[in-house]
Order: C-alpha cells, then sequence, then structure tokens
C-alpha cells in the first residue's frame, strides 16, 4: 500500500530479487488501480544508489561536513545526550519517512512509541505537522464521526472544498464526478486556485489563514438569519445561545476586510449552505492547519454542521471514511474549550515578534457534542467548562 490516509493498492514486480515495476492494483476497491505521482515513484525508494545506509554524524549544527560513522559510535552519541538531557526532555518523532516502507503495519512507529514508555520520554504525533491540529481542533469541538467520499457521491447536494485538493486526495475525484452529474453544487474554498477549483462551480479564494473568520461570518449570517436547526440545536447541543452571542460581532461585512472576500459572496454562500441538504464540507487535510492558530480554523468550521444538522443529514446510513473511528459508545472527554479566536493581525499575514501572540480569549464556552451511550446512535450534550 502506498501513502496515508489513501493506501492506494499497489502491485509489485520483481525480477532476481529487485523491484522493476510498481503499478496500480485494479482489484483494490478504493484505489481501484489508480497511483499518484507519488505512488509511481515510490519504486526509487527501494534500491536507491542514494539512499542512506550508514549513519553521518557532524561535530556541530551550521557545520556541513559529515562523516560517516559506525552504529555503535552513532547509538553511543544519542545515547549519551538523551541521559545528559534527561527523559523528560528527550522527544522522540517520526517522519513520514518511517513510515516508507511499511505503510500498511507501521512496525517502526510502534516499537518507537513502546521505547518511549518504557523508557518514560515524549512521543510526538507524527501528524502534528500535517493534519494533527485540524483534527485537534474537530476533536474539540465534538465532530467525532466521518462521512464517505462514497456518501458524498451518492447523495450531497452541496459540497464545500475546504482547503481540500483533489491533486492529494485522488480517490475522491470520481466521487465528486459522480455528485456534479447528479447536479451538486461544489465549491471551492481556498488560498489559490487548485486542480479542485477546475471541478467547481464557484470558487471563494481567501487570504491565508482567515478560514477561521470566514466560518464565524457564515454562523453569524445561519444564526441571525433563524436558519438553523432549532430542534436538533435543542436537542443535542450545549452552548448555542452563547455562540450565537459571540458570532454576532463577526459580520460579513467584518469578514470581507480579513478574509478579501466580497460581503455578498459570503451571505451567499452561508444562505446555500443553509438551504441545502444534505450537505458535505471536505476538509483540507494538511496545509491549512499548518500556521500558528490554525487549529482553530478547524474547530470553527466544525462549529458548521451542528446548526443545520449536516451530521445527520444523508438519506441513507452514514459509514465512516477508511480509518475514521464511530467511537460507538465513546464520550467526548470534558473540555475547556474556547471559541474560535480570529486573530486579525496573523489573518492579515502580519509578522508576529516574540512577544505578540494571538489574543487573549477568556470566559467563553464551545459547542460541544457527546456521542450517545453504547449500542445507541444518537448524541448527547457534554457540559462545556468555564475558563477561569
Amino acid at each position: 500500500m502506498s501513502c496515508h490516509p489513501t493506501l492506494c493498492g499497489m502491485l509489485v514486480e520483481i525480477e532476481d530479487g529487485r523491484l522493476v515495476k510498481i503499478s496500480g492494483d485494479r482489484d483494490n476497491p478504493d484505489s481501484r488501480g489508480f497511483l499518484c505521482v507519488r505512488g509511481q515513484a515510490s519504486r526509487e525508494i527501494i534500491g536507491n544508489p542514494r539512499r542512506l545506509l550508514k549513519p553521518l554524524i557532524r561535530a556541530r549544527r551550521g557545520e556541513h561536513e559529515w562523516r560517516e560513522a559506525g552504529w555503535d559510535e552513532a547509538l553511543d552519541l544519542i545515547a549519551g545526550r538523551m541521559t545528559a538531557a534527561g527523559r523528560e526532555a528527550v522527544g522522540l518523532w517520526a517522519g513520514h519517512g518511517l513510515f516508507a516502507n511499511n505503510y500498511g503495519t507501521r512496525v517502526g512507529s510502534h516499537l518507537l512509541r513502546r521505547f518511549a514508555n518504557f523508557y518514560g520520554c515524549q512521543w510526538w504525533n507524527p501528524t502534528i505537522i500535517c493534519w494533527g491540529l485540524g483534527a485537534f481542533g474537530l476533536g474539540l469541538t465534538g465532530v467525532l464521526e466521518a462521512n464517505t467520499k462514497e456518501d458524498m457521491g451518492e447523495h450531497a447536494g452541496l459540497i464545500l472544498l475546504w482547503g481540500a485538493n483533489l491533486a492529494s486526495q485522488p480517490n475522491t475525484g470520481r466521487h465528486l464526478a459522480a455528485a456534479r452529474r447528479r447536479g451538486a453544487h461544489v465549491v471551492t474554498i481556498d488560498v489559490r486556485a487548485t486542480e479542485a477549483a477546475a471541478q467547481s462551480d464557484e470558487v471563494l479564494r481567501l487570504r491565508p489563514g482567515t478560514d477561521a473568520a470566514l466560518a464565524l461570518a457564515l454562523m453569524h449570517v445561519i444564526i441571525g438569519e433563524g436558519r438553523h436547526d432549532r430542534d436538533f440545536v435543542a436537542r443535542h447541543t450545549v452552548g448555542f445561545e452563547a455562540l450565537s452571542e459571540y458570532v454576532r460581532r463577526y459580520s460579513p461585512a467584518w469578514a470581507a476586510g480579513v478574509t478579501g472576500l466580497a460581503p455578498e459572496r459570503i451571505i451567499a454562500l452561508a444562505r446555500r449552505y443553509a438551504a441545502t441538504r444534505p450537505a458535505m464540507i471536505v476538509l483540507g487535510g494538511s496545509s491549512m492547519h499548518k500556521g500558528e492558530n490554525g487549529w482553530q480554523g478547524g474547530r470553527a468550521i466544525a462549529c458548521l454542521p451542528d446548526p443545520r444538522r449536516r451530521a445527520r443529514a444523508a438519506p441513507r446510513r452514514q459509514e465512516p471514511r477508511p480509518g475514521a473511528d464511530r467511537h460507538r459508545g465513546a464520550r467526548a472527554a470534558p473540555t475547556r474549550a474556547l471559541y474560535p479566536e480570529p486573530d486579525v493581525p496573523h489573518h492579515r499575514g502580519a509578522a508576529h515578534g516574540r512577544g505578540a501572540r494571538a489574543p487573549a480569549v477568556r470566559d467563553r464556552y464551545a459547542l460541544v457534542l457527546r456521542r450517545g451511550r453504547a449500542g445507541g446512535r444518537g448524541t448527547r450534550a457534554l457540559g462545556a467548562d468555564r475558563l477561569s
């Protein structure tokens, strides 16, 4: 299988113990024989003459003179520095290179994590520089269940490709095409004209880092005009009153100055999203979450499905995407989550000095959902803690 999270099926041809060809597996139910450029080039990993086979050591940082070393010397150097720092100050971080030839099992990552537990040091999730921060924001808001691209292709009437580029989600493309053939309206929200823009009916190009501001303005319109699902909100959420009050200050006119989008386009998108059932947001998995406070965008966007009951909108049963967990019977942990804060100077691309941080956010609440009891299919409200 190829890279996470698509795990496209591969067929490998070997001659005399050497890998000579990689092609897509047509029997794979998801990728169906497709391999992207990265998948096609993965043959270069195995047997590449430029691949590092021995440890390299340099005298100090900043110097470019590396020398080959034996494994004993390298391991002694690592162990010595870990001991000198103290295990509490040691962090292990597995990069994607560790998974390059065992994505299906990720044995290397599991062993590294086990070592961290055994030694007593920190183990850092490798996704934290990729999609992990966005997922953290989603989880804080209570979105613990995901729809599938198959569900999108069969049912969605409106699809928001929010920072989602088809070049990095190629297996989603055919389901997006199927939805368009049914008449689904596709909107791309991104900072540039990506490949997804060519497959969309509408493209909104906003400034980098302003996703939270756009989401807050959309909620301003949906809630302010009474377009939310009052019954769903009353039965399955907490903190909605505080959320309603909070988003009142973030009008489309305000968001226009932050995002660069015209207020009329923000209002039109909010009304279309509120009026279309079922609708789906395909959230980008990496780039939009890599900036400072980028996870706040995930939190703000996660608030959107709840006022319009998008989490339960599909007319047929929903299944999680491969790798997503239903969390049947699971309960979200108590949270001190706050509303997504639009850090306006940061949204505008202003540089952050050493002492310049995001505006303080205190005494606010979050809209949080909790899954039902074991065996149940509903959601239950989880109290939102106040941060004193």
